[in-house]
């Protein structure tokens, strides 16, 4: 009876934050990198509005390895949409704030 009472008045007598103390915090810095900008370079059709379009949205914004793999993606489509299936190799790198996607024919 006495440790129970003891262990109720030491549950009583500790703050809130220390009760929650295993509970995870939730990370304040944003996932990803800081992409400002991107560009294609390298092999790249004559029609660039159709990039522009689609890279407009991912611009000065948090990008994940995943985000920029989707852009990749949506960029071989647009490739293969015009003819160059399987013709055409693209690889990306980030360059401070600044995603490069790089075109190249291949053999």
């Amino acid at each position: 009876m006495r440790y129970g009472v003891l262990i109720l008045f030491l549950l009583v007598s500790l703050p809130a934050s220390s009760l929650n103390a295993a509970v995870p915090q939730v990370a304040s810095k944003p996932q990803g990198t800081l992409i400002r900008s991107i560009v294609i370079e390298g092999f790249v059709l004559g029609d660039r509005t159709q990039f522009v379009k689609l890279f407009k949205p991912y611009r000065n914004k948090y990008l994940t390895t995943t985000d920029m793999d989707v852009i990749l993606h949506k960029i071989q489509g647009i490739y293969e949409m015009d003819g160059y299936q399987q013709m055409v190799l693209i690889t990306y790198k980030v360059n401070k704030h600044r995603l490069v996607f790089t075109s190249s024919m291949t053999s």
